[in-house]
């Protein structure tokens, strides 16, 4: 028997063994006709099936060879001469057509033989069967279905050798199996044959109980991170948590290591982004990934420390989990003592093709049509995915005439990447080389809104690039491949040289070499320079004064730094002037002046960005940035106002978080209609805020923690009603709500608070911990029901709401323990399954006696629920180590003055930072509500249910959780669960096993 492996095209609902079976007669065409074809179709990686003699013994097929014809995609029979004087060939050709009729298709070559013949059984197959006729020994049923199935054959058009070259028929037919089997269905999720592929990976993954590490390496563009992901979307449902962090190599050069720990333990445990406080990361992912069965990858690691900080050890995950990890170096994945390496195999021929004619070929454009061209193209992309992606996309959609054109140009350049990128327009080329140099790994709408332009839409630009391969879009980011980023980067260095074509600088040391020299400084679009690299940078109004079409100017702290950030410092000469005709995006780290340049008026500005700036005041009357949409002053300490937010209309984004000295916010605020994010967090002087903020149509996240002189809210408004005779006034003051759409407000730390009088509907997330002059809060008052009517309203959504608080909802408190872990059991889980809609967990909680000032951290795990909450910082996170002692030593050159003011300004806030830290001692209540999962909705509702929690720095006084139902079906008890022992620190977990524990939903809850 003459077979190859297995094929790996299939179908989506059958896995075919073989993509050809061959049906002839051997003492006919065997070492002739049917070897030729043969070997042309093995040639191509077509999985074909030719039989041998030894097959065929008996009066029936052999097992193998009828298991042969049911496993086979197609069938080729090859009709001969003497083909009906083989039984064996009818018998193979009436299994055939039994196959025929159940979809799988068959191409008849008339070998030598007419059709009618075939179809009429005449000739020598009319003499054959006159024989079968007059043999007593033969059934005449079988003699039916053996003239049905030649009946049926010898209709369908098929390949006639008469007098053509046998060798052109070959190339025919195996030109025609190919295009077949590279149908629709065997590209999937940018896989050629997806499940072929996840089957060797996951033969490595295997099933056991044991923890294990499989690496994936190999060249840029093979499709490492194509099948870690494809893999990843078939299993993640079948494990407790998962996560797949994207592009680790880039992402930890711009936001570092420590956030992507942090978006780890937030996918795992949480699903949605929170933040978990510095020091903590490492423990909780040791201990609390150690009891889940969790699916992590990490693609496109780049050296050992990334996967030394995020997977370090297998005993740090639970019994069953899976990390897996993709790079292009094999040595760090074994140097790691991974557990198994895979390397996606090369595409053979046809699947090559596939791929190319996935992204080259529309609907209505047949491959037969294209055959010649298709290889042509595959030559040049030497079978690389990548190079296949680009090549078929940027000729789809193109006619035959179109594709030689684009050929030719692929004759003379040899490189697919440079044809496709000479194809765009001026606009598209332009987005692809600004992302190229200063927007790898940035979110997709903000890069979209600084690359618009009046006449040529960003969005659009974006997705041209994205079709032709260029670009991709992973969870709303910009990424592009590393060795199309090295082309891009040649392209800009070229055309650096020629007079008069855009310049973009990201190198650092051309770009200082650039500002010394002054050479080519005319044509500068864009900078984008690194300050870890180099604190000492020096910027010269000559220069600049020059750079008549900048755009972007970057000026940045890279993850290389951690520690004093205030330190790095770009130093200006005291008559710089930002050319600001055409600048759109300003990001400039330690900007050393106390105000902008006067007359500072950039008509195009749409981001401005100013870090750890020296900035005291920035006037109305010295700015203009009318079409401005985010201001980020950051950790600019001296900054005392912002006056007159009307010369700046359109903002959306407003952060001034560590701005310590901000005494106001300026009333003209209420003007900015359009304003959807305010963050002041640790703004330590700030009071009130104007009133007519809760206004705000589109305020959506409003970030005050750490705000610890802020009274109000939003301030207080009157309200004035008149009396019949329109002289009598009375005055009533209240507390206003806050904005309608608000949906995370932050609060933590703010002791002078005096209370919210009621939330939205829309909100989702509400911290006030330590908020110590506000009410306790009371199920009963307004606040109360908002926060109960929050579930009724919005049950599809969760929230968390931390409040001063010492009491659970009325009626969720029946039943009592005293342990960190309770199983529990329902007597009727299917009562509930179809209206099930989620959980709540309310807590009562304190700060540890011992530990005050330490935030708390709360883990309440629910079988697949997770409920998380950390405690802001109390004062501004400084890795120096004590934060108040360092403010009040803090040098005269960085605060800018050595004046009495300043020091008392210091003390003052060196003592306040004190007071933060002392007794945080008032009850707290955390309500949290999450949602049934809607992709595992059929593990909602269990008969079982085991709730346990895990304490940091605090102490839960008692606890409930409650099922959220949307009508109450019949006969349903109602204890729930009550923790009347405090439990503190990191309880180890135990089960009550004993029942029956049944939860319900407060009458208050009810739809």
């Amino acid at each position: 028997m003459d077979q190859i492996p297995s094929s790996p095209f299939n179908s989506s609902s059958t896995e075919w063994r073989y993509d050809v079976f061959l049906s002839f007669r051997g003492e006919d065409t065997r070492t002739g006709f049917t070897d030729h074809l043969y070997k042309a179709l093995v040639d191509k990686g077509i999985r074909t099936f030719r039989d041998s003699e030894a097959l065929r013994s008996g009066e029936e097929i052999e097992g193998a060879l009828l298991k042969a014809i049911q496993e086979s995609r197609f069938f080729i029979v090859i009709f001969s001469e003497n083909y009906a004087n083989s039984k064996w060939c009818l018998k193979e050709l009436a299994e055939i057509n039994e196959c025929k009729a159940k979809g799988q298709k068959v191409f008849p070559v008339f070998y030598h033989v007419d059709p009618s013949e075939v179809r009429n059984q005449s000739g020598n197959y009319g003499k054959a069967f006159a024989d079968y006729e007059n043999d007593a020994n033969q059934d005449s049923e079988r003699i039916q279905v053996w003239r049905t199935a030649l009946k049926e054959a010898g209709r369908i058009i098929g390949y006639h050798i008469d007098k053509e070259p046998e060798a052109d028929v070959v190339k025919t037919i195996t030109r025609d199996m190919i295009c077949e089997i590279i149908g629709k269905g065997c590209v999937e999720d940018g896989l050629v044959n997806k499940e072929s592929r996840l089957k060797a990976l996951k033969e490595l993954i295997g099933e056991s109980k044991d923890v294990r590490m499989v690496g994936i390496y190999g060249l840029p563009g093979t499709g490492k991170t194509a099948i870690a992901r494809a893999l990843y979307n078939e299993i993640s449902y079948q494990f407790d948590g998962s996560s797949f962090l994207a592009n680790i190599g880039e992402t930890s050069k711009k936001e570092g290591l420590y956030c992507l720990q942090e978006r780890l333990f937030c996918d795992i445990l949480l699903g949605e982004s929170r933040k978990i406080m510095f020091h903590r990361r490492n423990n909780l992912i040791k201990h609390k990934f150690r009891t889940k069965r969790v699916l992590i990858v990490l693609d496109d690691v780049n050296n050992e420390e990334q996967v030394i900080l995020l997977v370090r050890k297998h005993y740090w995950f639970g019994e069953g989990s899976r990390i897996i990890i993709t790079s292009r170096d094999k040595r760090m994945l074994s140097q790691f003592n991974v557990d198994a390496l895979y390397e996606p195999k090369n595409l053979d021929y046809c699947e090559a093709l596939a791929l190319l004619c996935h992204h080259a070929l529309t609907e209505e454009q047949s491959p037969h049509c294209f055959f010649d061209l298709l290889n042509e193209v595959m030559i040049y992309c030497h079978h690389h995915p990548l190079a296949l992606k680009v090549a078929g996309s940027f000729l789809r959609g193109k006619g035959c005439s179109q594709w030689k054109v684009q050929l030719q140009n692929l004759g003379i350049k040899s490189d697919v990447f440079r044809v496709s990128y000479e194809e765009l327009s001026d606009e598209e080329k332009d987005i692809f080389l600004d992302v190229a140099c200063f927007f790898q790994g940035e979110y997709k709408d903000f890069v979209t809104k600084i690359l618009e332009k009046h006449d040529f839409s960003a969005e659009h630009g974006v997705q041209v690039l994205s079709n032709r391969c260029l670009i991709t879009i992973s969870e709303g980011k910009l990424w592009m491949d590393s060795s199309i980023q090295k082309k891009a980067w040649y392209i800009v260095r070229q055309q650096a040289r020629i007079t008069g074509k855009p310049c973009r600088l990201w190198d650092h040391d051309e770009i200082l070499h650039l500002l010394e020299t002054n050479k080519g400084i005319r044509a500068i679009e864009g900078i984008s320079l690194d300050l870890s690299k180099s604190n000492d940078i020096k910027f010269s109004v000559e220069a600049f004064s020059k750079m008549s079409v900048l755009r972007l100017l970057k000026v940045f702290l890279g993850s290389g730094c951690v520690n004093e950030k205030e330190t790095y410092k770009v130093h200006f000469s005291t008559d710089f002037r930002f050319p600001s005709y055409k600048l759109r995006y300003l990001h400039g780290h330690g900007y050393q002046f106390d105000s902008f340049p006067s007359n500072f008026e950039a008509k195009e500005l749409l981001e401005l960005n100013m870090l750890y700036s020296s900035l005291k005041q920035i006037k109305g009357d010295e700015i203009h940035f009318p079409n401005l949409i985010a201001l980020d002053l950051s950790h600019s300490q001296q900054l005392k106002t912002i006056s007159n937010f009307s010369r700046m209309p359109k903002l959306e984004k407003l952060v001034l978080e560590g701005c310590r000295s901000l005494v106001k916010v300026d009333p003209s605020i209420v003007n900015l209609k359009k304003l959807s994010l305010m963050n002041l967090k640790g703004c330590k002087r700030l009071k009130s805020l104007p009133e007519r903020i809760c206004e705000f149509d589109f305020l959506d996240t409003l970030i005050l923690a750490g705000c610890s002189r802020l009274e109000k809210l939003l301030g207080d408004w009157e309200e004035r009603q008149s009396s019949v005779n329109l002289k009598a006034r009375r005055t009533y003051r209240r507390s206003p709500t806050p904005p309608p759409k608000l949906r995370i407000l932050h609060l933590g730390h703010c002791k002078g608070l005096e209370g919210i009088s009621k939330l939205p509907s829309s909100i989702q997330e509400v911290d006030a911990y330590n908020c110590t002059s506000m009410p306790i809060l009371s199920w009963k008052t307004g606040l109360g029901a908002s926060i109960l009517q929050r579930i009724k309203m919005k049950p599809e959504s969760a929230f968390s709401i931390v409040l001063p608080g010492n009491t659970i909802p009325d009626r969720w408190v029946t039943h009592k323990v005293t342990e960190s872990s309770v199983t529990m059991k329902l007597q009727k889980p299917d009562q509930c399954s179809d209206d099930f809609l989620g959980f709540a967990v309310c807590l009562v909680f304190a700060p540890q006696a011992e530990g005050p000032q330490l935030n708390p951290e709360i883990l309440c795990e629910l079988n697949n629920f997770t409920f998380f909450f950390c405690g802001e910082d109390s004062v501004e996170s400084d890795q120096r180590g004590n934060n108040s002692t360092d403010e009040f030593l803090e040098s005269d050159q960085e605060r800018g003055s050595n004046s009495t003011d300043e020091f008392l300004t210091a003390a003052d806030e060196s003592l306040e930072s004190d007071q933060e830290q002392g007794d945080n001692s008032t009850d707290h209540v955390w309500l949290a509500y999450r949602p049934r999962p809607r992709a595992r909705a059929d593990g909602c509702h269990p008969k079982e249910w085991k709730a346990s929690f895990k304490v940091i720095d605090c102490e839960v006084k008692e606890w409930a959780i409650c099922m959220v139902l949307k009508t109450r079906p019949p006969d349903w008890p109602g204890p729930v669960v009550e923790l009347v022992q405090p439990l503190t620190g990191e309880t180890a977990h135990s089960s009550l096993q004993n029942g029956p524990w049944l939860w319900f939903v407060s009458q208050g809850l009810w739809a």
